[in-house]
């Protein structure tokens, strides 16, 4: 998958900016006397903007978004536990 590292470096950086401190202070400080309306309108209109993000999407990132996560081995595990107990998980 060397066509995936150019795109993956990319994305490294943008996960390391925004998980900064000075990003996140900025981000706290936007938001630190914002009434719960205001936050709640926020994340209403950042909510809205998801099927435009969707639409930019090629097939292959809208295949790998809608593939749901494998659960953890340890997860597993309970589940198979539970239901050779009889128990519904």
């Amino acid at each position: 998958m060397a066509a995936d590292q150019p795109e993956n470096a990319r994305l490294l950086a943008q996960v390391e900016m925004f998980a900064s401190d000075p990003h996140l202070l900025a981000e706290a400080a936007r938001w630190r006397d914002a009434s719960p309306e205001e936050r709640l309108a926020e994340t209403w209109r950042l909510c809205n903007l998801v099927p435009w993000f969707q639409a930019l999407w090629n097939d292959d990132i809208r295949e790998r978004a809608a593939r749901a996560d494998p659960l953890p081995a340890d997860t597993v595990a309970l589940l198979e536990r539970m239901m050779a107990q009889g128990r519904s998980p």
